[in-house]
């Protein structure tokens, strides 16, 4: 209650005036719940609402790219609704907790606070890698078993200090062992701290605090080991691959990663099925796992340029299309040796700009999306591709998800016996299988 009369305070000296808006950078401080970055606090007042924004600046790129457009989107959202001018003014109130682990891992959380009408509150969270000058996903952390661990823990933690509460319907899904569940969370120094919306687990919004120590057996922060990489022209013997141009053939398709869990478990499976497929990579990525994309191309698969930071290209600018690509062509060269031939724009997006800037490259959409990413479950991502698939396919997934990684290792022997041919893009291309616009 304190907090918003001193609001109320604020407000009461700007209403004089139609419109204020204020921003204002204070100077880099350390609290309990502020440990990186300096606070940026944004102000403006309409006539029907008012925003009061306060969020860090931490001067990496990346990371205060992503906060303007975590904020730009709620922004836009909060002025698109309609205000009741006759009673109190709608808000837009957002404040900020950040934490580094390790002088490695910074963690921003958002409390995004909307009142008009009615009330709701919302979490954004988001992790970076300092070393790496990447986002973490919840998947780097946390395979199935991990996840399966995490949600044991979280329930007889919630179950202990609400036990009426803790026996609903709601309660159990929202706490079952799925990404999806959990991956609103942050890295403190001594524990993680995992977040839930009001009316999921319980009422009431909650989160719950692991450390690190109830999870040592499933997870580790440790610094990965150097990966020892042979130099390309060094290593031989590619495989000669025998394709019939006459019996059916489709071509999965893998984009993101790589990673290496998931993009591992699913070139193991293709190894051991003598089958092929594509992996559009991104060229921020490459060089975090070298080892891999050796062997995808080694093992017969083909790399696609998958853009270094997966932004729309469609929103770019001739010269930044430009560099997307080809700051990812030159990442994946110097580990394989090979420019990739084959592009997919960031959720398939183009235009007549980003068809210039493939220049000779080919630009490659899909036919079937196994919505793995909504769905993070490896029999319904199955069920969708086996009742969609027909020759000449070509299907979207993510090396990503435990669960995709799950679907593919049933897919491949699956579509084997269902009389295809698993092949990669090129082959597709090569052997005139590009019909309905999906090779360009």
């Amino acid at each position: 209650m304190r907090k918003k009369r001193a609001f109320i305070i604020v407000l009461s000296a700007c209403l004089f005036c139609a419109c204020t808006k204020t921003s204002v950078i204070s100077g880099s401080h350390q609290s309990v719940h502020h440990e990186f970055g300096e606070s940026v606090h944004e102000k403006e007042y309409e006539d029907t609402y008012v925003m009061n924004l306060i969020y860090p600046k931490t001067n990496i790129k990346d990371v205060d790219e992503k906060i303007k457009q975590t904020l730009e989107s709620y922004k836009r959202d909060f002025t698109s609704q309609q205000f009741n001018s006759e009673t109190n003014r709608a808000e837009l109130n957002v404040d900020y907790q950040s934490y580094i682990k390790d002088d490695r891992y910074i963690s921003i959380k958002l409390d995004i606070f909307i009142n008009n009408r009615k009330q709701s509150e919302m979490i954004e969270t988001m992790i970076y890698d300092l070393k790496k000058e990447r986002f973490l996903a919840y998947e780097d952390l946390f395979d199935q078993a991990a996840t399966e661990k995490l949600s044991e823990i979280i329930q007889t933690k919630l179950k202990a200090q609400y036990p009426k509460e803790c026996s609903t319907k709601s309660f159990m899904i929202h706490t079952a062992a799925s990404a999806h569940n959990f991956d609103r969370f942050i890295l403190r120094k001594k524990e993680m701290v995992f977040y839930f919306d009001a009316h999921t687990v319980l009422d009431q919004s909650a989160y719950v605090e692991v450390s690190y120590e109830e999870m040592k057996d499933y997870i580790s922060m440790e610094q990965e080991e150097e990966s020892v990489v042979v130099p390309y022209q060094d290593v031989l013997n590619e495989p000669v691959k025998q394709i019939d141009k006459d019996k059916p053939m489709v071509a999965l398709t893998f984009d993101d990663g790589p990673t290496l869990k998931y993009t591992s478990a699913i070139l193991d499976c293709l190894k051991e099925h003598q089958a092929s497929a594509t992996f559009f990579v991104l060229g921020s990525r490459a060089d975090d796992f070298p080892q891999l994309l050796q062997r995808m191309i080694l093992e017969g698969n083909e790399i696609g340029n998958h853009t270094f930071s997966h932004k729309q290209l469609t929103t770019l600018s001739k010269a930044n299309i430009e560099e997307e690509i080809s700051a990812t062509q030159e990442s994946i060269y110097s580990v394989t040796n090979r420019y990739p031939k084959i592009i997919r724009p960031p959720y398939g997006s183009k235009n007549e700009t980003v068809l210039q800037c493939a220049q000779d490259k080919k630009i490659v959409t899909w036919t079937i999306d196994s919505e793995d990413w909504r769905s993070r479950n490896a029999e319904t991502i199955v069920n969708k591709v086996v009742k969609e698939i027909k020759d000449g396919d070509i299907i979207l997934m993510h090396d990503l998800y435990a669960s995709t990684a799950e679907a593919a290792i049933i897919l491949i022997p699956k579509l084997q016996e269902m009389g295809y041919q698993l092949v990669t893009i090129s082959e597709l291309y090569e052997y005139g299988k590009n019909d309905a616009g999906k090779i360009m």
